[in-house]
């Protein structure tokens, strides 16, 4: 082992040698000065002007609100909620919350999206939601009350066939 380095391993150390002296320069932060910019011409900015936007009166405006910007034939949005619906036939009662103060109820409709009701809001066709429990919830509108249950799924009816025996087999 106190033999001479063949080739190989004098190459090698030459690597090594040649990366400590990289590391070391990389270390010592030489060459890291900021290449600064030139400082700007001070006369150049003091002929700079700041402009205000124009105002103009309200009333000039009162086009962009009546008229959507978005909307392709640029009228104005429906009126969601304004009808009245007699009954809660449409819906469908999918789920309620009940924790420490919140009171939920999770309604799908027949047509168009789910919606959710606290306890003592109204529905967008008049319905207040005035009682809820976990498995019911009544609403009230004009004095009349409607209640919509939890659909409770059933699990099928036992089989008729008997059960599977395996057959009797002598222990070794």
């Amino acid at each position: 082992m106190t033999g001479t380095l063949r080739p190989l391993e004098w190459g090698l150390l030459g690597v090594a040698g040649l990366l400590g002296v990289l590391m070391a320069v990389i270390l010592s932060s030489l060459g890291d000065e900021p290449q600064w910019l030139p400082a700007p011409d001070t006369r150049a900015q003091a002929s700079a002007r700041v402009q205000a936007a124009p105002s103009v009166p309200l009333e000039n405006l009162a086009a962009t609100w009546q008229t959507p910007l978005f909307s392709p034939d640029r009228s104005p949005d429906r009126v969601v909620g304004k009808t009245r619906v007699s009954s809660l036939a449409n819906l469908t009662l999918s789920g309620i919350m009940i924790t420490g103060n919140l009171q939920m109820a999770m309604l799908k409709q027949a047509s168009g999206p789910a919606l959710t009701v606290r306890l003592g809001q109204t529905l967008p066709n008049g319905w207040r939601l005035e009682h809820l429990t976990p498995q019911y919830a009544r609403f009230a509108l004009d004095g009349r009350t409607q209640t919509l249950s939890l659909y409770a799924k059933r699990l099928p009816p036992p089989s008729a066939r008997p059960p599977m025996t395996l057959p009797r087999e002598p222990l070794p």
